[in-house]
């Protein structure tokens, strides 16, 4: 590997979008997003065959990787080689280097060898475990394995319990052949989850040919539209998103005022007041609409002022 990647790479940059959040490195997801993923969650994407599962994979692990993080990689289905092979076919050469460094540990299992997948997984990844909260990928979490008996399926709450203590991870899913039907097996992970993300293909070759949603996102404000992306030789993931789409997602500043002056009228309310303005500011925060608040805000000081004076 070239000196100056080298130089690049030892920024020692934590590859955050912002505080709490880690960057996904899919071009355009973190403004649909929040500003990205919430620390310590587990993100599902799910899809069909080919359309760019791993690739969403690798390119969070890389872009980590990048900027000073480390990525404990589990798969299921390819070797270290098959993963470097295709990392490099997209053009993402410097995942030799990140192995080479210690910085990126690639797992290769068979679901069929682990007798307590709850255990034996999280075992593993502990066993790799950096000094510092890491990127984790499972891919593709193989649910007829881990879900083929009633008790099995049980174990999965395990599995993602433990993961969120370890790091932030994306977990693959690959969807039936249909691509309509949710099975039993692969609801689970889907319900579990803090995020989901759907990818979809549908071969026709036009610009929602390839199409993106995020069916899930817990306790952070997201698009819920469907987008268009494309897979590009040396990027990867490109989100095709609009202006306004994304304008859609951004809280919205000009009511302001609005919401300062429903706080102000919080404060002889004591605690419970303090509780409202705490809720009130909450929503000033992912206020999204381009619709004025005051009359939900008038609503909801006229029915919280009920019984105040009440001990809480």
């Amino acid at each position: 590997m070239p000196n100056t990647y080298k130089q690049r790479h030892n920024c020692g940059n934590k590859a955050m979008a912002k505080k709490g959040r880690v960057s996904t490195g899919v071009y355009g997801l973190d403004d649909l997003t929040g500003g990205g993923l919430r620390e310590n969650t587990i993100t599902i994407v799910r899809g069909g065959t080919g359309v760019g599962k791993t690739t969403f994979a690798l390119q969070y692990s890389l872009f980590g990787l990048n900027r000073g993080e480390r990525v404990i990689y589990v798969s299921f289905e390819q070797s270290e080689e098959q993963i470097i092979r295709d990392s490099r076919d997209i053009g993402w050469y410097e995942i030799e280097y990140h192995i080479q460094q210690g910085n990126l540990n690639i797992i290769h299992l068979f679901g069929e060898d682990m007798t307590f997948p709850s255990l034996d997984l999280t075992e593993i990844v502990r066993k790799y475990m950096l000094p510092q909260n890491p990127r984790l990928v499972i891919d593709p979490l193989t649910y007829p394995t881990f879900y083929s008996e009633k008790e099995k399926r049980k174990s999965l709450s395990t599995i993602f319990k433990e993961l969120r203590k370890l790091g932030t991870a994306v977990v693959t899913l690959e969807d039936p052949a249909d691509g309509n039907t949710i099975y039993e097996g692969s609801a689970m992970p889907l319900y579990l989850a803090d995020t989901v993300i759907y990818l979809q293909n549908l071969g026709f070759g036009e610009l929602y040919d390839r199409t993106l949603r995020i069916t899930k996102h817990r306790g952070s404000k997201h698009g819920e539209g469907l987008y268009p992306y494309t897979i590009e030789t040396g990027l990867g993931i490109v989100m095709r998103t609009s202006a306004k789409q994304i304008e859609k997602v951004r809280p919205k500043t000009k009511y302001d005022e609005q919401f300062k002056e429903a706080i102000e009228k919080t404060k002889p309310m004591g605690i419970i007041g303090e509780r409202l303005a705490a809720k009130i500011e909450a929503l000033r925060k992912n206020w999204t609409r381009d619709e004025d608040p005051s009359e939900v805000l008038k609503l909801v000081l006229e029915e919280e002022k009920k019984g105040y004076g009440k001990r809480s």
